[in-house]
């Protein structure tokens, strides 16, 4: 299954110099289950923007798999 987000994007003529991630929400990505819903976000967010410095895209996002540690790997020599 995809997930889109939104790509946030700092130019280097900002302030604080240019930058890229995700849109984040209490510490995680913004995801939507269709490009058109994270493209019509993404386009709000533009609308709303006051600065020519900051810039949002609707992007895929690759599912990133967590690794959990299993209390039975152990290491032999």
């Amino acid at each position: 299954m995809k997930q889109y987000g939104i790509w946030a994007r700092r130019s280097a003529a900002s302030v604080c110099g240019p930058a890229e991630a995700w849109l984040k929400r209490d510490s995680e990505p913004v995801t939507f289950e269709t490009y058109e819903e994270a493209a019509t976000e993404a386009s709000r967010l533009m609308s709303k923007i006051g600065t020519a410095n900051v810039s949002y895209y609707p992007k895929e996002r690759e599912i990133e798999l967590e690794e959990t540690p299993s209390p039975g790997m152990k290491l032999q020599l």
